[in-house]
């Protein structure tokens, strides 16, 4: 039995995970994840403290004999309204929303059964991140869509901030192409118990469904930073050769007057 599964053995009590660049001095690794970062999901033990913060999955195990999830132990909500997803099947409850889950199981199933959903969590925790910047960004990408038509001298000197905006869109794009495939599907090496229970998470947080969104979303502010970076560079590439060929220009003209100087002088 692993360090993490003898701390689950009672099958019962409150606990805290946390998602973490760096492992701390007395916490128990439960998950290590690559995607889109390094990060390890910790057994950190109690529940949360008054201004604490953080990236963290609060954990309620109950025995099998005890009340249903959904009737005693759902988390108080923060004042949000974030819907829960309830899944129940062979003996197993759980009825999970962003940062909580309450889990219903025989002692021997915590571990796995806890891992599948602390896996699930991280990834659909980062899709939501996605899901929420891509949100905030359209006002954005409202005022930037004319740029992929036509570009002036007044745009140019926002070029600074559509540049950025054009880094976050393929940074957004990057971190979604590296946890999507960890989306579809649980982590192959979970037990069977808990791969069922992944897959039943997905099923009912419609994670397909909102792959597909994204995915769409995503292709538009691609697009339209594409072509509105491709006609920022012709039009400044334009500039600057007009620039230049007026350079010419006056370098020829101010040798054809030191031609003619001395000309005129001579007479």
């Amino acid at each position: 039995m692993s360090e993490a599964g003898q701390v689950f053995v009672a099958g019962v009590g409150e606990y805290r995970i946390r998602f973490v660049e760096q492992i701390a001095s007395g916490d128990v690794v439960l998950m290590t994840f690559e995607d889109p970062a390094p990060r390890y999901a910790v057994l950190a033990g109690s529940a949360m403290t008054a201004g604490e913060a953080g990236e963290i999955l609060d954990v309620v195990l109950l025995p099998p004999s005890g009340a249903s999830p959904g009737m005693q132990a759902e988390p108080e909500k923060n004042g949000k309204d974030e819907a829960s997803i309830f899944v129940k099947y062979r003996g197993v409850e759980a009825m999970w929303r962003p940062g909580h889950v309450a889990l219903q199981c025989e002692p021997g199933q915590a571990e796995a059964l806890l891992s599948a959903v602390v896996e699930f969590d991280h990834f659909e925790r980062e899709l939501r991140k996605i899901e929420r910047e891509i949100a905030g960004g359209w006002a954005e990408l409202e005022q930037d869509k004319a740029l992929a038509f036509d570009v002036t001298a007044a745009d140019l000197r926002r070029s600074e901030a559509v540049g950025a905006r054009m880094n976050r869109t393929f940074a957004r794009r990057i971190r979604f192409a590296r946890i999507e495939p960890h989306l579809y599907e649980p982590q192959a090496t979970l037990p069977a118990v808990g791969r069922k229970l992944g897959e039943e998470l997905r099923e009912k947080a419609r994670i397909e469904t909102r792959l597909e969104t994204v995915d769409g979303q995503l292709e538009v502010f691609e697009h339209v930073y594409e072509m509105s970076g491709q006609r920022m560079g012709e039009y400044r590439a334009a500039r600057d050769e007009h620039v230049l060929e007026w350079v010419i220009i006056l370098l020829l003209a101010a040798e054809l007057v030191l031609l003619l100087v001395p000309m005129v002088w001579k007479r």
